[in-house]
């Protein structure tokens, strides 16, 4: 009786610390992989976050100075054209007012001088005429 007390009793021992061993490898594993999973997941989560913002930013400000360079480009062409169009204009308006007075006074100085002779002439032809006669 007590040979079959203590044979149940290390056999009933022997399965319960064989049970307790199996439930706590399995339950530290299923605890062990859920973290790992919830770290790497986490992990994962931030670098490609992470990577994806610098990637997205530098693309952005790649885009945004092309855009500018090119917005400023065409501004400044096309001012520099109008400016260049006005200081042209205004330089054929002045060149073209100063070469029409200078011929406006050549014909009025011509004409007069031609008038002032022909009124001379005939005036000192008259005067002569009148003292022979």
């Amino acid at each position: 009786s007590a040979l079959n007390t203590a044979t149940t009793s290390a056999a009933f021992n022997r399965a319960t610390t064989s049970a307790l061993n199996s439930f706590t490898t399995s339950a530290l594993q299923a605890s062990t992989t859920s973290a790992l999973n919830s770290a790497t997941t986490s992990a994962l989560n931030s670098a490609t976050t992470s990577a994806l913002n610098r990637a997205t930013t530098s693309a952005l400000n790649i885009a945004t100075t092309s855009a500018l360079r090119s917005a400023t480009t065409s501004a400044l062409n096309s001012g520099t054209t109008s400016l260049l169009n006005l200081a042209t204009t205004s330089a054929l308006d002045r060149a073209t007012t100063s070469a029409l007075r200078s011929a406006t006074t050549s014909a009025l100085n011509s004409g007069t001088t031609s008038l002032l002779n022909l009124a001379t002439t005939s005036a000192l032809d008259r005067a002569t005429t009148s003292a022979l006669r």
